[in-house]
């Protein structure tokens, strides 16, 4: 076991090297380990990790809250998870380990069930005769330990991770044994047995205990890869697994035929849809809480020739970004963005296809607006993030409330910044430019493909030009750009057309991730926002009372300083954070 001999008080304490393989970790052990009395705060600020001053506000509010100095840090933004683990591996003298390079030790998996790891997140890494090595990111929790202690019946030792990177080895090292134990300790079907089942038995499979664990872990993997989608898509022999990570589908497995009746059905109950029901489609709809956070479900089951084929998309509706600069927005349009959404009327539409991330664009704005103190009311379909101090609306087809009708009583309701969810015909239209020229402040989507597309898109739909020239303010549109992994970039080799299109020089360089453990071997970590920003000046309040094209509003907003989406996604490939082949996907 590790040795607790604790240090003198004045001992000075420098950052442990993070280990990232099992030879590291034996040669680590072999050293001598020792205890530091020393507390967390003083090691954070050895570290350089923390001020003497955020200390002493952090120490000020353990005292009132009672919580973890280290949960208190993080909470602030003073310190980072890493940050902090790294500081508790040195006070407890236990390795700090990075489990996406670690060779976990195939020996050491089976000491602890896959559910087990899952559901406390913990991962055995090494298997050294009778002693095994547990990864955690709580050193302090006792009752994890003894149950651990008495589920493997070996003498533990242990190592710090941060949680995230645990839940990835998960994924990585459990996921296929999942799907092998679901399939062996399940009532399968067979090949040839008819596809559609009594309804009874449709239920019996969904439920069995297998099934649930698997569907629960594919929610899970999926979760920890931060997808937006899972694919499951039934082929001739076998069913193919995908994740859709930052834009791009990737393939996470595939599993047994006979596997597909009994996820189909589960995924059936987890949405509320009839599971006896094979001809038709079904949409479904639920929420689940994993690694902290709160996500919804949109539920989609679609009949193919080879069964039924499924779709779930995943929304975090925790809000999480804080500014227009995370999303990809330089400086000078971030101001003028804010300064439109100071005033106190007139309608600011974000347009672009699905997927373009329009509705994070207006969520980090009103996050913005709130800061203001005003009453902010929201319609949308669905609420995709829910936000605290906002009245967040969902229209319901079903019953006839429409964007329109919840329109009209929300103007009851003495709001001063309205969300409408997405402008889609004439009368929400006519509601939402009502709105703004009563006095209140309209955000809203628009599904075009450039700004100034969008102003006489307004009129295309039936809103008098005059009052589109006294109610629009600016419009944004914007895609969403694959970031180049920043740990795997190479120079990118470009088809000479593509720079022909584009414009660049043949001398130019641009790069392109080549595929890591980091990006899944994608080349693709993140995605950001590429945009134009349209602002209504008095010239182009002229243009738009003559009804010209949208060819003429384009040219009179770049000649009045508007930056064309393609010139902006150029300049980040310029700056490395996109491929010229990703511009040129992207490009208007």
């Amino acid at each position: 076991m590790v040795s607790t001999q604790p240090l003198p008080s004045d001992a000075p304490v420098t950052a442990h090297p993070i280990i990232t393989n099992s030879e590291e970790l034996r040669h680590h052990h072999q050293a001598f380990y020792r205890y530091t009395a020393r507390p967390l705060g003083e090691i954070l600020l050895d570290m350089g990790a923390i001020t003497p001053a955020q200390l002493s506000d952090a120490l000020a509010e353990q005292k009132v809250s009672h919580k973890r100095l280290g949960e208190i840090l993080q909470q602030q933004g003073v310190a980072s998870r890493e940050q902090v683990l790294r500081a508790l591996s040195e006070r407890f003298g236990v390795p700090f380990i990075n489990l996406r390079q670690f060779d976990i030790d195939p020996r050491a998996l089976p000491c602890v069930p896959a559910a087990f790891a899952r559901k406390h997140m913990v991962i055995p890494v090494l298997l050294d005769n009778d002693r095994l090595l547990v990864a955690m990111s709580d050193p302090t929790d006792t009752e994890l330990i003894n149950m651990l202690r008495f589920l493997t019946g070996k003498v533990l030792e242990f190592c710090i991770a941060p949680g995230d990177d645990i839940a990835y080895a998960i994924t990585t090292y459990y996921g296929v044994q999942e799907v092998q134990t679901a399939l062996d300790g399940m009532t399968v079907l067979s090949r040839d047995e008819p596809f559609h089942v009594d309804a009874n038995s449709e239920e019996q499979l969904g439920n069995e205990r297998p099934v649930v664990q698997l569907v629960q872990t594919v929610i899970a993997d999926a979760m920890v890869r931060e997808a937006s989608d899972i694919h499951i898509r039934p082929r001739e022999g076998v069913v193919d697994l995908l994740f859709r990570v930052d834009g791009v589908l990737q393939r996470i497995r595939t599993f047994s035929k006979k596997l597909l009746p009994a996820v189909v059905s589960r995924i059936k109950i987890i949405g509320n849809m009839d599971i006896s029901e094979h001809r038709l489609p079904q949409d479904g709809r639920s929420r689940i809480h994993y690694l902290d956070k709160h996500v919804d479900l949109r539920l989609s089951v679609i009949p193919t020739i080879y069964g039924e084929s499924v779709v779930i998309r995943l929304l975090d509706t925790q809000f999480a970004l804080k500014n227009l600069e995370q999303l990809g927005f330089d400086a000078g349009d971030a101001l003028k963005l804010r300064h439109l959404l100071t005033r106190t009327s007139g309608i600011f539409l974000v347009t672009g296809p699905t997927g373009s991330g329009k509705s994070t664009t207006l969520y980090t704005a009103l996050d913005h607006v709130k800061a203001s103190n005003v009453n902010i009311i929201t319609v949308e379909d669905p609420v995709e993030y829910h936000m605290d101090g906002i009245a967040q609306i969902q229209v319901n087809h079903s019953t006839g409330y429409s964007f329109a009708r919840a329109l009209r009583h929300i103007l009851r309701h003495d709001p001063d910044v309205i969300m409408v969810g997405e402008i889609r015909d004439q009368e929400t239209a006519k509601m939402a430019v009502e709105s703004a020229l009563t006095g209140h402040l309209v955000l809203s989507t628009l599904h075009t493909n450039d700004a100034a597309t969008s102003v006489t898109r307004l009129i295309e739909i039936g809103v008098e030009p005059y009052l589109v020239n006294s109610s629009l303010i600016g419009v944004l549109a914007q895609r969403l750009a694959r970031c180049n992994c920043p740990n795997c970039k190479v120079p990118e080799e470009i088809d000479p057309e593509i720079r022909r299109v584009l414009g660049v020089g043949i001398d130019e360089v641009f790069y392109v991730g080549k595929g890591c453990e980091r990006c899944h071997q994608t080349g693709v970590k993140g995605r950001m926002a590429v945009y134009e920003l349209l602002e209504v000046t008095p010239e182009l309040r002229k243009l738009v009372m003559q009804s010209v094209s949208a060819d003429v509003i384009e040219r009179q907003a770049v000649n009045d300083g508007m930056t064309p989406l393609t010139h902006n996604a150029l300049k980040a490939a310029r700056a490395g954070r996109l491929s010229l082949a990703e511009v040129y996907r992207v490009r208007l």
